[in-house]
């Protein structure tokens, strides 16, 4: 390009050159033009582009430890517990059996040894991923994947890098009795392609789409799907056992604090400004260039050619007209000579002095009512401010009366809390010392029995022994059925023995596995600390990397800086500059850091509160569980006794109201005999003795149907 521009240049100035060197007329048009006012403006800038890639590479360090994770998620075992009829029990487990013993109204009936319940409780175990390490992992994928196609989206759409070279004249000159001015400005700008500009660019592109493809696999993984339903974690993030310690989950922690900190759009322009100061044979260019652009307008301007342009030209006429209005100012002397101009003068000169203090008048009134207007709305403005400001006082004070109020309420919620803990804590201990008295009286007990039955067995052998010497010849028969009752009774505390083995036995397993437990407990603390070791070591090295990567950098950057000292004096304040928000920029790291870690010890002393209430709850969960149940027991029981009471009170009613119809009846029979007799004693007459017959038949049958009833 740089070529071709030569050459087009070189062949039409020689040319051009050849064939104007020789007229008077043009040199002295640019000598007039050198003789007059001429200014240049020539600069070149340039916007360069640059990526910033320390986000690419706190992504791709964190890329195998994540993947590391959704391989080997986390789980742990969910139990849910239900009371269904015995035909639909799946397993019964201890758990089950001691729910039973400790509600006895499930137990349908007991055969000997054999307890048929009605209902039973019945334990469902599956696996579950919803634990908080992996909703932090799952929140962490959507927000890397946000993070990075934001960023990438950005610079795919970013313009290239810019070159702009701009030139300006201006300037005034003479040419006789005719003066000229002119004004010339051009500008070019030139694109650089930012993949064509520096190859490095081309592999930060391909790292971002790498980095792209990555996340989105990792969002389609199972992990990602069995997660979907879960809730996402908030900040600030708790510092469990497992994010603190393990060396996968402290990686992904320290990329979710650079995320939540990292809030630049991933790149940077610099611009760099360049004065040029033109060379004489420049300036002689332009100097030729603007003579000849004035002959092409002198040229257009006394065109005579047979061209029609009457009807593009636009006339416009003026006519002068007599001043009719005097004002006040044009007359300072009125003792004119002719009486008759004179009195013209006064009275125009009176009306317009009306006319203006009329105008006077009319713009003083204005400006009053503006200026009034303008009062009125700033006391307005002062007022609604003062309301607006005594408004958010009040707010405030409110805010921090409720507050302070749901402080205390919660501390009070706290220490009653607290108080309810510990009376908790001492009732379980009372309970649990209690249960241990008993348990050791029990045990005590059955070691008296066992100890009186071995006594009365080994009185009742020397007795059978005694017996057996004193009548061995005359009672052999029952010398062998003793013998026999020997053998069984040997063979029982041998089978004694053999439980109590058994039993030491297992005592002595059971201890062997909790010592084994103990060493593996140990080894696994070991290699924690082993891990931990190493991690830190890796941190080191990596830190110690970083800074001499910096250093080679700086250094790197002061060669440039000493190299450019002799062309540019103005980038050393640009430097000093720079110098100096990197210092500011790292003491707010500094800080920032170590709000962070103040920020991180008081998460840790919250997730260690919330650890400690979570527990609680749990326990306080239990026990409403076995309140409600025992509850419901009572419930049921009360129902049961109200049902029977009722039953009793409609049986007992039943009862009275037997007796009482067997009374009414007892006594209509009484009233019918005296009736009868006192029919007997008076006759009465047909009519009447059949109406009584009929009255004590009809009593009768009431009587008979009552008692039915």
């Amino acid at each position: 390009m740089a070529s071709k521009l030569d050459k087009v240049y070189n062949e039409y100035f020689e040319q051009f050159k050849s064939l104007i060197d020789s007229d008077e007329f043009y040199n002295y048009i640019v000598e007039n033009i050198g003789a007059g006012t001429n200014k240049f403006s020539f600069y070149q800038k340039k916007k360069d582009k640059k990526i910033d890639v320390r986000w690419i590479e706190q992504i791709e360090n964190c890329i195998v430890e994540l993947d590391t994770i959704i391989r080997n998620p986390r789980r742990f075992i969910v139990q849910e517990e239900e009371i269904v009829p015995i035909e639909k029990a799946r397993r019964i487990t201890n758990e089950s059996v001691r729910h039973l013993a400790q509600h006895t109204n499930l137990i349908a009936r007991v055969d000997g040894d054999r307890v048929t319940p009605n209902e039973i409780l019945n334990v469902y175990r599956e696996e579950s991923f919803d634990i908080y390490e992996n909703r932090f992992i799952y929140t962490l994928l959507g927000k890397v994947e946000e993070f990075v196609e934001s960023r990438r989206q950005v610079l795919l759409n970013i313009t290239d890098d810019e070159e702009i070279a701009e030139l300006a004249m201006e300037g005034v000159f003479n040419n006789g009795e005719e003066d000229v001015n002119y004004k010339f400005e051009i500008s070019s700008t030139t694109k650089n392609a930012l993949l064509n500009a520096d190859t490095t660019r081309m592999g930060v592109f391909a790292r971002i789409e790498r980095l792209s493809r990555i996340i989105r696999e990792f969002r389609g993984s199972a992990f990602a799907k069995s997660m979907r339903g879960s809730a996402p974690v908030r900040p600030p993030i708790m510092r469990t056992n497992v994010i603190l310690k393990d060396p996968n989950f402290k990686k992904c922690l320290v990329l979710w604090q650079f995320i939540e900190t990292y809030h630049e759009v991933g790149y940077t322009i610099d611009i760099i400004n360049e004065y040029r100061e033109l060379t004489q044979e420049a300036v002689f260019t332009f100097y030729n260039t603007l003579a000849l652009n004035y002959i092409f307008l002198k040229k257009s301007a006394d065109s005579t050619d047979d061209v029609d342009l009457e009807h593009k030209k636009k006339r416009r006429q003026i006519k002068p007209k007599f001043v009719k209005n005097i004002v006040e100012e044009i007359v300072d002397d009125y003792d004119i000579y002719n009486t008759e101009v004179r009195r013209v003068f006064l009275d125009e000169i009176t009306k317009a002095a009306k006319k203006r203090e009329k105008q006077d008048a009319q713009i003083a009134e204005a400006i009053n009512n503006a200026l009034k207007a303008e009062r009125d709305a700033k006391l307005e403005a002062a007022r609604l401010e003062k309301e607006r400001i005594a408004r958010e006082k009040a707010e405030e004070k409110a805010r921090i009366a409720k507050q302070k109020a749901r402080e205390e309420a919660a501390r009070k919620r706290e220490e009653e809390r607290i108080a309810k803990e510990k009376k908790r804590e001492a009732d379980r201990i009372a309970r649990e010392k209690a249960k241990a008295e008993k348990e050791a009286a029990l045990e005590k007990e059955r070691i008296a029995k066992q100890k009186a039955k071995e006594k009365a067995a080994k009185e009742k052998a020397i007795a059978l022994e005694k017996e057996k010497k004193a009548k061995e010849k005359a009672k052999e028969r029952e010398k062998a059925q003793k013998l026999k009752l020997a053998a069984i009774e040997k063979e029982k505390a041998e089978k004694q023995k053999a439980k109590d083995k058994e039993r030491a036995e297992k005592e002595k397993a059971l201890a062997l596995e909790k010592e084994k437990l103990a060493k593996q407990k140990a080894k696994d603390k070991e290699k924690a600390a082993r891990e931990k070791a190493l991690a830190e070591e890796k941190e080191k090295a990596a830190k110690a990397k970083a800074k001499e990567r910096e250093k080679a950098a700086k250094q790197k950057a002061a060669a440039l800086e000493k190299e450019k000292l002799a062309k540019q004096k103005a980038r050393e304040k640009e430097k000093a500059a720079k110098e100096k928000a990197l210092a500011l920029e790292k003491e707010k790291l500094a800080k920032q850091k170590a709000k962070e870690k103040e920020k991180a010890a008081k998460e840790k002393a919250a997730a260690l509160e919330k650890e400690k209430l979570a527990k609680q709850k749990a326990k306080e969960k239990e026990k409403a569980a076995k309140e409600k149940a025992a509850a419901l027991e009572k419930e049921k029981l009360a129902k049961q006794k109200a049902k029977e009471k009722e039953k009793a009170a409609k049986e007992k009613a039943a009862a009275l109201e037997k007796e009482k119809l067997a009374k009414q009846k007892a006594k209509e029979k009484e009233k019918a005999t005296k009736a009868k007799a006192s029919v007997k004693k008076t006759p009465a007459p047909k009519t009447p003795d059949k109406l009584d017959d009929d009255v004590f038949d009809i009593s009768d049958a009431i009587g008979i149907f009552k008692l039915d009833e």
